[in-house]
């Protein structure tokens, strides 16, 4: 009855831990498990049902197949009833059941910390009996399970199983059927993560939060490009539009950037002081943002197609306009520029 509790309890555990971790089952990994539970023989054995445990040793080819030796034993298992008085005192007996296997496994890859998974293979099985008239017993066997593992980070997992085994020789007229069901830990031993990256960023596809990424982004954790951001700022003479030599550096910066990150675009936003009509101001401002634009494209190779220029006039000041010092200040060109990194 104990066992059957703590079965109920783990699994119980197993479906309320939540399901975002980022642990799974890995390929090329041996897998070490340690497992408890009850072991119910078919009622042709004269056999009861009690505590059965298990070791199993096993190697992940991939995420989905494997290989495992696996062995049960359960002590002590009390036979159905007790001897008629005429065969000797009334007492109960013991039977010392040992299930060996030797199974394929099929995990089912859901790309998250739960993967169910099926099993099946040949093994044998070994009773002794202390009951008089019942023979020990041997046979070679077939069985066969489902389970899952449930993974708490990338090495230890919780696994519970339902596994069948049925020999092929009989005993007292009766193959020995012996159902397990068993819950224990799976330790993952040198995981190396077999990591499914359809677009090749580094970022396994179950954590990609941005699939698709194209080759040569540079990308962070989740997957999604990294973006990268530049600014600008060019001041320019009263009543002028042409970029003076001195911020040829800063343009070529800007174009630099351009270049280098794919999928970037730039505006270039032109601004005046408050010196003129608000007209005249307006086009002075497209002039400016147009010569940087012009600039880039012409200068420093940029496409055309990736640069645009807007003006402003004199409504975005960024310093006063009762001071000279003030509308330099607001003779300007600004940008503020962002693009994906590459490697």
């Amino acid at each position: 009855m104990k066992n059957k509790i703590l079965i109920l309890a783990l699994l119980a555990a197993a479906l309320c831990l939540p399901a975002q971790a980022r642990a799974q089952m890995y390929g090329e990994t041996l897998h070490i498990s340690l497992m408890g539970g009850y072991i119910f023989p078919n009622s042709g054995i004269a056999m009861e049902g009690g505590g059965v445990y298990g070791i199993g040793l096993g190697y992940n080819f991939d995420q989905n197949w494997g290989i495992e030796a696996f062995g049960h034993f359960a002590p002590h298992l009390g036979d159905d009833g007790l001897l008629p008085g005429f065969v000797g005192p009334l007492r109960s007996f013991n039977n010392d059941v040992t299930l060996a296997r030797l199974n394929a496994l099929y995990h089912f890859d859901t790309g998250t910390k739960f993967t169910p998974y099926i099993t099946m293979g040949l093994g044998g099985q070994w009773i002794a009996r202390d009951r008089p008239g019942y023979r020990n017993y041997s046979s070679f066997a077939l069985n066969a399970g489902i389970g899952f593992k449930l993974f708490f980070n990338e090495v230890i997992a919780l696994r519970v199983e339902l596994n069948d085994s049925y020999g092929f020789a009989s005993s007292q007229g009766s193959h020995f059927n012996a159902p397990t069901i068993t819950a224990g830990l799976t330790f993952q031993v040198g995981a190396n993560p077999v990591c499914r990256d359809e677009d090749g960023d580094g970022v396994c596809d179950p954590y990609d939060k941005c699939p698709g990424t194209p080759a040569g982004y540079r990308v962070d954790a989740d997957g999604c490009p990294i973006t990268v951001t530049i600014r600008m700022d060019i001041k320019f003479d009263f009543d002028k539009a042409i970029v003076k030599k001195a911020y040829l550096p800063e343009v070529k910066k800007v174009a630099d950037f351009l270049n280098a990150h794919p999928g970037s675009t730039a505006v270039v936003e032109g601004h005046t002081d408050s010196i003129g009509t608000d007209d005249y101001n307006q086009r002075l401002s497209e002039r400016r943002a147009a010569a940087v634009r012009n600039v880039l494209v012409s200068s420093f190779g940029v496409s055309a197609s990736k640069v645009t220029s807007v003006g402003y006039g004199e409504s975005r000041p960024i310093a006063t306009n009762d001071t000279s010092a003030g509308r330099a200040e607001n003779r300007r060109v600004v940008g503020v520029f962002t693009g994906t990194d590459v490697q």
